[in-house]
């Protein structure tokens, strides 16, 4: 038997996303793990069932139209194989990240269980967005922990009853929504953003093709410490700190004094929905204002203020406020924000548990991309930082990532308590407008595009050599030729630019 309610605002924006794109792959969660131990197979099943028969969500499903429908009792959908070699555990965990999901027959939640050997399986775990964001993977993970060590004693799991289902959380979402206070909402951020631009232009417009990749970066942990520093000098919040040198990097790459960046809120503010699972989060518009060649304090106050007036007026739902700012029509670019920027503090990132088992996460560089891109600071056991960069490579190249990353970096390191972190004045689409003229001059063509390959428009090694001479000469920096082979483009050679401090 199963039940209608009525969708969640995202839920409508999810489902009318995935419509677009059947395959679903930029709106589901695809972690796969390496466990080493005695795993049982039978308890990890128990374990789960007991985890659909607590979560609507997990049997919830949405046929055509505005209404979900959730079933009053199910299974998990759980696979067991047995393979050869981690090779072949590693490329069918590819293909199940790459199996679609059916919204209107389910399930939304997939287990494939592989056995390499008794004591070595590989788990690959999809569940879409619909079924649960971020923050259910954190309750999902942590109480599959506690069920399945139940499982293995063979007693009843003991969780804490939930009070409300999502469902529930939907239908009081829709009811705190007035026509009233949507429509104050909606006035306050046309205020906040009127005359904003609402496109970033890090690169030239192209076709976004949601191809993913990602690239990260450890940030050791006495730059992790200054930060940390910092944030308690300032008495901000690590989060602002990170973001505020997130959206300067992004400012100067755009040679923009004003970044919007989008930000994941919970809207998990109710106690009652503290361990429910399902599709909560939703996007904010975060405004870093860099106008004024403000010095990393002072704009951490901005970003700090910015943050808690976005945090109070995060009600209206984001594809509304689109609809409301009626950006230009552009298929090439995401609408309003085009970065997404996260922060995950120490034991955040649902990290998996089970007992007697050692469990090690292998990170699968997924073809899709959930946005153009997202940029994730995951703070870790040791101290340290990892940031994330998870891209559109049909958008950008590693070389324009790395170049941001490093930055990003930069910035971090002189954020100390009693230094000014700067980036350099001049606009870094000056810069790329000086090396096209370079490169159009060398290779004797109308124009270069900061993404063309050098050698791809006639370029050889001679005229490398005339490429470096020049940006010597005009330009003030030395650039070896084994630099020059492996950035062969206007934006790469840029980047390599900003990591050495060239003016």
């Amino acid at each position: 038997m199963t039940t209608a309610f009525p969708m969640s605002f995202a839920q409508q924006r999810l489902c009318f996303l995935h419509r677009m794109d059947p395959t679903g792959a930029a709106h589901a969660t695809v972690r796969c793990h390496r466990v080493t131990g005695p795993l049982d197979s039978r308890a990890l099943r128990e374990a789960l069932d007991v985890l659909v028969a607590r979560h609507e969500p997990l049997r919830t499903v949405f046929p055509l139209g505005t209404q979900q429908q959730v079933s009053e009792a199910g299974h998990a959908h759980v696979r067991v194989l047995e393979v050869a070699t981690e090779a072949e555990a590693l490329r069918l965990a590819y293909e199940e990240a790459a199996r679609p999901f059916d919204l209107e027959q389910g399930p939304l939640l997939r287990l494939t269980v592989m056995q390499l050997t008794p004591r070595t399986h590989f788990l690959v775990l999809a569940v879409h967005l619909l079924a649960a964001d971020g923050t259910s993977l954190q309750v999902f993970t942590e109480e599959l922990a506690l069920a399945y060590r139940a499982a293995l004693a063979g007693q009843s799991a003991v969780l804490p009853e939930l009070p409300v289902q999502y469902v529930d959380w939907a239908a009081w979402q829709r009811e705190q929504l007035t026509a009233e206070r949507r429509e104050s909402l909606s006035r306050w951020w046309r205020e906040q953003l009127s005359g904003v631009p609402l496109f970033l232009d890090l690169v030239p417009p192209r076709p976004v093709l949601g191809r993913g990749r990602r690239m990260h970066r450890v940030l050791p942990a006495g730059v992790a410490e200054g930060v940390r520093a910092l944030a308690s000098a300032e008495r901000q919040t690590v989060f602002t700190v990170l973001a505020a040198a997130c959206g300067r990097v992004l400012g100067h790459r755009a040679g923009r004094e004003q970044v919007l960046l989008g930000l994941a809120v919970a809207n998990r503010d109710l106690p009652e929905v503290e361990r429910v699972l399902g599709f909560f989060v939703d996007t904010v518009v975060l405004q870093v204002d860099l106008r004024g060649d403000v010095d990393l304090r002072a704009l951490l106050t901005r970003v700090a203020s910015a943050t808690a007036a976005a945090y109070a007026h995060k009600d209206l739902p984001f594809e509304q406020l689109v609809a409301d700012l009626r950006p230009p029509r552009d298929p090439t670019r995401s609408p309003v924000v085009q970065v997404n920027f996260a922060y995950h503090p120490v034991g955040t990132a649902g990290a998996l548990a089970l007992h007697d088992c050692e469990v090690t996460e292998l990170l699968l560089d997924l073809p899709s991309a959930k946005f153009e891109l997202t940029v994730r600071v995951e703070e870790r056991s040791d101290g340290a930082f990892t940031v994330w960069a998870e891209y559109d490579e049909s958008l950008f190249d590693s070389v324009f990532i790395e170049g941001l990353l490093a930055a990003h970096e930069e910035v971090l390191r002189a954020a100390t308590p009693d230094a000014r972190a700067s980036l350099p004045r001049s606009p870094p689409e000056g810069r790329e407008r000086h090396l096209s003229r370079i490169f159009a001059d060398v290779l004797r063509v109308a124009s270069v595009a900061p993404d063309d390959d050098f050698f791809l428009r006639g370029g050889h090694s001679l005229q490398l050599v005339e490429v470096a001479v020049r940006i010597r000469n005009e330009m003030g920096q030395d650039l070896s030729l084994r630099e020059l082979y492996q950035h062969p483009t206007v934006a790469g050679i840029a980047a390599r630019l900003d990591r050495t401090g060239a003016p």
